[in-house]
């Protein structure tokens, strides 16, 4: 999977559908990335996106009715691990304990530190 064929739009459309419980129709695509990234978008530019986002297969699209809803064909966390694999190929040649480090550096605190702490206990 290439993260960076994904535009920084499509992910905030992305992000409201990994966050569904459901799978969602355009207007509920529409009203959630409207309201939770303080956007104006109409339903055209949304319809847009989740072409883009079928055509480049990182949805699905199917139809009930009246009306298509839309479904992930890529999870939330193989999206998150491959953009963090990619960052690390790029900044780190690939060091993903190299990347780790930087974060432990400079973005986590204490507790943060301690939950990669545990969750490396648990993989010794």
């Amino acid at each position: 999977m290439d993260t960076n064929d994904i535009s920084a739009c499509e992910k905030l459309v992305m992000k409201v559908i990994w966050d569904s419980t459901e799978e969602l129709a355009l207007q509920e695509v529409m009203d959630g990335v409207n309201h939770e990234n303080g956007k104006n978008w109409k339903p055209q530019t949304v319809s847009t996106f989740l072409s883009r986002l079928v055509k480049k297969g990182f949805l699905n699209m199917y139809r009930k009715g009246r009306y298509c809803y839309y479904q992930p064909l890529v999870s939330k966390e193989d999206f998150w691990r491959a953009t963090m694999e990619e960052s690390a190929k790029f900044f780190t040649k690939g060091d993903l304990g190299e990347l780790a480090c930087c974060l432990c550096d400079d973005m986590l605190d204490a507790r943060d530190i301690e939950k990669l702490k545990k969750k490396l206990n648990e993989h010794s």
